[in-house]
């Protein structure tokens, strides 16, 4: 399991303003796109995390829906297409308060990525979201 946590800190405080952050953990990469950090918290566009080893689309699916905890509400199963390498989760959608939800796109069997979204009249639209840097290093782990 890789240990994101381990090297984020670090990371974070060597980060100026926002942009893509690169981590590296037991051979697996992320990609945290970064609207601005603190002590504290970080402001985030999206979580992009690429796996040393592949695991099978399902299974993939199926540790998100069971195990991502750093998330505040759970993720379900939208779409799985293993024949074209793929598979969408988002928030459940009782679980949807104020309009906004997460997003995880599992593509083929290495890359993962969660981005957050805003209900819209037309649609919906990307938003950032803030997480404590404890939570993202959490998060990162889960999805890696």
């Amino acid at each position: 399991m890789s240990r994101f946590r381990d090297v984020l800190d670090d990371a974070l405080d060597q980060h100026s303003g926002g942009g893509p952050l690169e981590l590296e953990s037991d051979g697996n990469e992320a990609t945290v796109e970064v609207v601005e950090s603190g002590k504290l918290g970080v402001r985030v566009k999206r979580v992009h995390v690429r796996r040393s080893a592949g695991r099978p689309i399902e299974q993939t699916v199926q540790d998100l829906e069971d195990g991502l905890r750093a998330l505040p509400e759970r993720v379900v199963r939208s779409e799985v297409d293993v024949g074209l390498g793929g598979a969408t989760l988002r928030t459940d959608p009782s679980d949807i308060d104020d309009g906004d939800f997460t997003q995880i796109d599992v593509r083929g069997d290495r890359d993962v990525e969660l981005r957050r979204f805003r209900r819209t009249e037309g649609g919906r639209e990307p938003t950032d979201f803030t997480v404590t840097r404890r939570q993202l290093g959490r998060l990162l782990d889960e999805l890696g």
